[in-house]
């Protein structure tokens, strides 16, 4: 199948392109994984920095229920740390409105963002408040991490199986709202160096796991039967529809049996597929590489 770079992540690499232009032996991921992951002074652990964004319109609606929008806007990058097994320190958090109303569902906002931050032992420190148009909240993380144990998208190998957590295509319409960031599975892997790449399923299988095939340089292929399904979802809809918030993630040939043995959750863990040399390229059993994009 031929090889597609969503429309947002060409604009990414655009807009970074001057950045990169610097070298800093300190940072061991920034753009193009989930998280930027920096050497700490100590050297006792990596620090693991994420922001995110939830606005009304694209993430959620005016009728949401304003602390479902809090939790939401904690959890997506609380997911983004689970993928660099991080465990979270602090929060900032940003947010806009437009007039009186929408202050006070912000202010019910906050004590969705307060439930979940007390479920991780996550402490928000402070942030910023802006006027605008549409009610928007922004937030951003500091985490820990053993030092080089976080493996971010580019460390995955040809022959590595492909894994996924929980189950995909159920996100709509609630769980894309209520669902749990995979925190302690994400760590218990990068701990137990399980997983050679891995990354959150936000914008859907279709365009995540090509990410991580870019990022290591390699080919994929997946078994569409084999897709961990929520109730009703077709294959496709598995595939595509994005806002899964699971992680998927490679693991080496000589691990998977210990992987399947040791696996200590009750959230499912599924093999869906192996990465191949980059030159086989990517293989879905027909389903189409889709999935989220800002700018389609």
């Amino acid at each position: 199948m031929k090889k597609v770079t969503s429309s947002e992540d060409q604009w990414i690499e655009r807009w970074t392109t001057p950045f990169l232009r610097r070298k800093n032996k300190g940072i061991r991921y920034a753009f193009g994984h989930d998280c930027a992951v920096l050497r700490s002074p100590s050297k006792r652990y990596d620090l693991v920095f994420k922001t995110d964004a939830v606005v009304e319109g694209v993430h959620f609606t005016p009728s949401t229920p304003p602390t479902w929008i809090g939790r939401k806007a904690l959890a997506r990058p609380l997911s983004d740390l689970a993928a660099a097994g991080a465990i979270p320190k602090a929060a900032l958090v940003t947010v806009g409105c437009r007039d009186s109303t929408q202050a006070r569902r912000l202010q019910k906002a906050y004590c969705g963002i307060a439930a979940l931050a007390k479920k991780f032992n996550l402490h928000v420190v402070g942030g910023e408040t802006v006027r605008t148009r549409q009610l928007f909240l922004s937030v951003s993380l500091l985490g820990e991490v053993a030092p080089g144990y976080s493996p971010g998208r580019s460390g995955g190998k040809p022959g590595d199986h492909l894994f996924v957590t929980g189950k995909l295509g159920g996100s709509w319409p609630r769980r894309h709202l209520t669902f749990n960031p995979r925190l302690a599975e994400g760590q218990w892997l990068v701990r137990h160096r399980f997983s050679s790449a891995m990354l959150d399923l936000s914008d859907g299988l279709g365009v995540d796991l090509p990410r991580l095939a870019r990022a290591s340089r390699v080919g994929f292929q997946i078994d569409p039967i084999k897709l961990p399904r929520a109730a009703k979802a077709t294959p496709r809809m598995a595939f595509t529809r994005g806002e899964d918030y699971e992680l998927l993630f490679s693991v080496p040939p000589r691990h998977v049996a210990l992987l399947r043995k040791k696996w200590p959750f009750p959230t499912s863990i599924t093999e869906i597929g192996r990465l191949l040399p980059e030159s086989r390229g990517f293989h879905t059993g027909g389903l189409p590489l889709q999935g989220y994009d800002h700018f389609r």
